[in-house]
């Protein structure tokens, strides 16, 4: 954090601060990334003179082996790194050989919230994702840190060991937002369980599920010699569930003095406050000091053995914003000393609070400042907590002053009608696919504002990033080329390194052509989330066409940009009713689903076509689409192997995938990408239309368009039981999950008549017509754009 904020200069005098004020007990975690860059080589330069320091002023320091992700950058594949546990061990080894003096010590900071936000929620590097990531990394990283204890605790035998994890605790309504709560207080002991051999019932709902996804080994590793249980409580530490989603914080809290109860009556243990903190106002900061003081004060009363009361950190932290997916250097207003006027170390309110409290001052001796905005709204449930409290307002040299604004430019009106910038990770002449689609349409109904449709970099033989853009009738193509690099990817995204500027460009590019301010923004992906957001979009929309994440190559925190945008924006539209179900876990307002259309008229030449053909000497059964990681190869081949008297077309670009692993075949033929105006034509050479996606991550959540569109060419389909297809289509697609099956089902539906599949399908079709889909989400989002403009006006207002 001190790197990214450019702090580090002060250390030396924020500690002489922290002592002069009282402080004796302080944490500090040392930067492994910074002390072994290059692998084997230690570098103790700027450690050594820390420490001295801290001993120097008498400090006792809690050190910390490794905070989250801070390891180093050759660990190229972070906790999943085959080297990691051996490459930790023998750094833990050398700490500790070079600084026996050491009193305490946090071998891995809040393992359980790492290992899960980095191996279950993809939310960290590597990335990994469900159960088997989460056991993955639970596996690589737990042995080490048992083999580094039993180092620690030879070579130091009179030093502490402080485990440090989150301090959590989940409720919810009866049913199954209940249950799930369970499972998460569960989840939150698990790796403190394995770690000491504590409660290891495989009856258990989340340690069951751990154990049957491989970690049975980890039972077998010597327990951990554990000294003090260190709790890091926050405000968004306790979950409430019901039938819109989980709330954090929980709007009926049980306060930290009772949830510290319930980690002392489990563990047994000698228990420190390791974190807290609130992001706010200095008086607000005051104010959760004063109540955490006062929790832990009724914890102690209760019996709970506590031994130290930590606030994190001391100098504001950088990026917490974004979970540190950027290292943007955003400060985060929760630190005891911050950028106030005058200096980094000017006092504030919350400064002689602290103060206070370090001097020996009881939780009555401190301000009861009232709350603001936006803490106010968010510790409503803890306020019952703090009812007795004697509240006064906050010093008015650090309150909010009301805003006298006059309004916004309106983002939708009669007589002027906002730009439409769409970000999309497909390109505008690639396959034509919802996108393409919608966007059309939606140009033609917005004109005269104009569409905008920006696309992800391209490397290129520039010196600099470079702005493009291509009319393409009522649709203006833009994207950026960055300068070509050595083992560069063909496809960068837009997180690319060279990229960083793209919004501010689109920015650039609209206000240097006079376009209205505040366009709104239209994203088909995530991760163009913050170049989205330079624009300043009057209204935000998110069209969850697919789950980018599950797919092969996910760019680097792909689903932390997805959270923030399900957050964030206006209006949420969904592609199929799995990603639907997946959208509402996370919003329950503004979400709309939509899945694929089809253009009927433009199909319908398909069976003019096929009829004047006449009969063929031999069947064909055809794929049209991306050829990439979601389909069955496998399958393919062996449906061309069952079927040797037919031919298997599967046309179009073969994308992720090395074409050399193509199944071939004598009557297998891949004649490449036909643009959409061709396929009525190529699917008038079909017999039969098949979608042969392989049952994986990826296409669990697949609504694939061509179903309509296969169907409104007049063709039978053959599918394996993808869920949205199986849901959406009984009766009509025919469904088989191997080769054998998918030969029957050809010849089977090779031979319903026509008649039998239109009177199935016509209201299917005609309910879901591109032209009226996008009409009734641009109504949609006119009613968003209302809402949002009104939203602003009462902001500035206020």
């Amino acid at each position: 954090m001190l790197e990214i904020s450019g702090d580090g200069a002060q250390v030396p005098a924020v500690l002489h601060r922290l002592r002069s004020a009282g402080a004796d007990l302080v944490r500090y975690p040392l930067r492994w990334h910074r002390i072994e860059q290059a692998e084997g080589h230690f570098d103790w330069t700027s450690t050594d003179a820390e420490l001295a320091l801290l001993r120097e002023l008498g400090f006792d320091p809690v050190v910390d082996l490794v905070h989250h992700t801070s390891y180093p950058a050759w660990l190229s594949d972070g906790f999943r790194d085959r080297r990691f546990g051996p490459a930790y061990v023998r750094y833990a080894a050398a700490v500790a050989a070079r600084y026996p003096w050491l009193q305490h010590y946090t071998l891995f900071n809040e393992p359980f919230a790492t290992l899960f936000l980095a191996g279950h929620e993809a939310l960290w590097p590597p990335y990994d994702h469900g159960m088997d990531g989460f056991v993955r990394l639970l596996r690589n990283v737990l042995p080490a840190l048992a083999e580094a204890a039993s180092i620690w605790s030879g070579e130091l035998p009179g030093a502490r060991h402080v485990w440090v994890d989150t301090c959590e605790h989940h409720a919810g309504t009866a049913g199954a937002p209940a249950r799930y709560a369970a499972l998460a207080n569960d989840r939150r002991h698990i790796v403190l369980d394995l770690a000491m051999h504590h409660d290891l019932d495989e009856s258990r709902p989340f340690l069951g599920g751990v154990l049957r996804a491989g970690a049975a080994d980890l039972l077998q590793l010597p327990p951990l010699r554990i000294d003090v249980l260190g709790l890091d409580y926050y405000a968004h530490s306790e979950w409430w569930y019901d039938e819109a989603g989980g709330h954090a914080p929980s709007p009926h809290p049980l306060g930290f003095a009772a949830v510290a109860q319930q980690y002392g009556d489990r563990y047994g243990l000698p228990m420190m406050l390791t974190e807290t903190n609130l992001r706010g106002l200095p008086p607000d900061r005051a104010s959760w000091l004063r109540h955490m003081l006062e929790q832990y004060d009724q914890a102690a009363a209760r019996g709970v053995d506590l031994r130290g009361f930590c606030w994190f950190p001391v100098l504001d932290s950088c990026d917490w914003d974004s979970l540190l997916a950027r290292p943007a250097g955003r400060r985060d207003p929760v630190g005891i000393l911050g950028p106030e006027p005058g200096g980094l170390l000017a006092r504030n309110t919350f400064t002689a609070a602290w103060e206070a409290a370090v001097a020996g001052a009881g939780a009555r001796a401190l301000p009861a400042y009232r709350f603001q905005a936006p803490c106010d709204a968010q510790l409503a449930g803890f306020l019952p907590l703090m009812k007795h409290w004697p509240w006064q307002d906050p010093p008015a040299d650090e309150t909010i002053p009301p805003l006298s604004v006059s309004g916004k430019e309106p983002i939708m009106t009669n007589t002027q009608v906002a730009d439409l910038v769409v970000f999309s990770h497909l390109r505008w002449d690639w396959v034509w696919q919802r996108p393409q689609h919608l966007v059309t349409r939606f140009a033609k109904k917005l004109e005269p504002a104009r569409t905008w449709f920006v696309e992800e970099p391209v490397p290129g033989d520039v010196a600099g990033p470079v702005l493009r853009r291509q009319d393409c009738g009522a649709v203006t193509r833009v994207w950026l080329e960055i300068p070509r690099h050595p083992g560069q990817p063909a496809a960068p995204g837009f997180g690319a390194p060279g990229a960083e500027a793209y919004g501010a460009l689109v920015r650039d590019l609209l206000a240097g052509l006079h376009r209205p301010v505040r366009p709104t923004a239209f994203l088909f992906t995530p991760m163009a989330f913050d170049a989205a957001m330079t624009l300043d979009p009057g209204l935000l929309c998110y069209d969850v066409m697919d789950d980018l994440a599950a797919f092969a190559h996910a760019p680097e925190g792909l689903r932390l940009r997805q959270r923030r945008l399900l957050a964030e924006a206006d209006i949420v539209f969904a592609g199929g009713r799995t990603l639907y179900r997946s959208v509402l876990e996370h919003r329950n307002h503004g979400c709309h689903l939509f899945p694929s259309g089809v253009d009927g008229a433009h199909y319908a030449r398909s069976r003019q076509l096929r009829a004047a053909g006449g009969q063929r000497a031999a069947k064909v059964a055809g794929y049209v689409g991306v050829i990439d990681e979601r389909l069955d190869l496998e399958l393919v081949a062996g449906l061309a192997s069952a079927l040797p008297d037919w031919t298997i077309q599967m046309v179009g670009p073969v994308a992720k995938i090395d074409p050399a692993g193509l199944p071939r075949a004598a009557n297998i033929e891949y004649p490449g990408m036909a643009a959409y105006a061709e396929l009525p034509a190529v699917m008038a050479g079909f017999d039969v239309a098949l979608m042969p996606f392989a049952l994986n991550e990826a296409t669990r959540s697949i609504s694939p368009t061509k179903t309509l569109e296969y169907l409104a060419a007049g063709l039978p389909v053959v599918s394996t039981p993808v869920a949205d297809v199986v849901a959406g289509y009984p009766g009509i697609v025919h469904f088989a999950a191997d080769a054998p099956g998918f030969a029957r089902a050809c010849l089977e539906a090779a031979q319903q008549p026509l008649l039998e599949r239109d009177r199935k399908s016509a209201e299917l079709r005609a309910r879901h017509d591109w032209d009226a889909i996008a009409a009734a989400m641009l109504a949609l989002m006119d009613t968003a754009a209302t809402a949002a403009g009104a939203q602003d006006g009462q902001e500035e207002t206020a």
